[in-house]
């Protein structure tokens, strides 16, 4: 941690956005790079390339994980009809198998059933991935046999053909899914990276800028500025005119980063809180 206090008399804190919160901090970073953008390139902070290359990358990632979840949600709903007839023919299996070995159900592990040890209770399977497991090896099983010694129910291509779109629409599901996270792992470390840059451009500009001082005029770049509290000799709160008090933002947020509602806020701390305490 690197504690930096800018202008601890001013009636004014700037606070930055929750750096747990990546929405936030791609919006500071928008407004950010729109006003450094409306302005000539000889005056813009060395910060803005380095930001606009991380939103542009957020983008994508954001994309992606739209893309991700939608992969997924209709993959797992087209699965749903082969699954159920999947489920249905694997129950098949287990009363063929039942049928036939009565006295000896453990021979139902040769097509990839479990057998409960305490009961000989031949088991079912409960996920889609089991449902595919069991049925792979009961495919494998039938396969190797002579075909006029494998079970005739269920019907063998049948099963072979749901199992194929089972596992298709599985493995569509878990692509996007996989996508889906990847995407949004990639994109708070982009968040978090930004955040950085936010923190240290404000610093920027108060040391080349505005000599140190807090100023609204950093509003342009996005930066949320408020109005401090004062205390009076008493101790007592002060309320400005407006209307918030000595160190409380108007939308109840505190300068030390808690918030009412639970959540943290970043703080270019003009009094007690840090500037890159991230």
């Amino acid at each position: 941690m690197l504690p930096l206090k800018y202008d601890i008399k001013s009636n004014y804190d700037v606070r930055l956005p929750n750096p747990n919160k990546r929405y936030d901090v791609f919006g500071s970073g928008k407004s950010f790079v729109t006003y450094e953008q409306s302005r000539p390139p000889e005056e813009q902070l060395p910060y803005t390339p380095w930001m606009v290359d991380l939103l542009q990358e957020a983008a994508v990632c954001e994309q992606q994980q739209r893309d991700g979840e939608q992969q997924r949600a209709v993959a797992s709903e087209e699965m749903k009809e082969s699954y159920q007839r999947l489920y249905k023919l694997v129950r098949i299996m287990r009363k063929t198998l039942d049928a036939t070995f009565p006295e000896t159900p453990t021979k139902a592990k040769g097509w990839g059933f479990k057998v409960k040890q305490s009961t000989a209770n031949i088991l079912l399977p409960q996920t889609p991935e089991e449902h595919l497991n069991v049925t792979d090896a009961y495919i494998a099983k039938e396969l190797s046999r002579p075909e006029e010694e494998r079970f005739t129910s269920p019907n063998l291509n049948e099963v072979i053909n749901m199992r194929n779109a089972v596992a298709e629409k599985l493995a569509l599901r878990d692509a996007g899914q996989n996508q889906r996270e990847v995407a949004i792992v990639r994109a708070n470390a982009i968040a978090a990276e930004l955040f950085d840059h936010l923190q240290g451009a404000a610093s920027y500009l108060l040391n080349f800028r505005y000599k140190n001082k807090i100023t609204p005029e950093l509003q342009n770049w996005g930066y949320d500025v408020v109005t401090r509290r004062s205390t009076t000799p008493n101790g007592d709160d002060k309320t400005t005119d407006n209307g918030s008090t000595n160190g409380a933002a108007t939308n109840g947020s505190t300068t030390n980063g808690a918030t009412t509602n639970g959540s943290s806020e970043g703080s270019l701390d003009t009094m007690t809180n840090d500037l890159l305490n991230g």
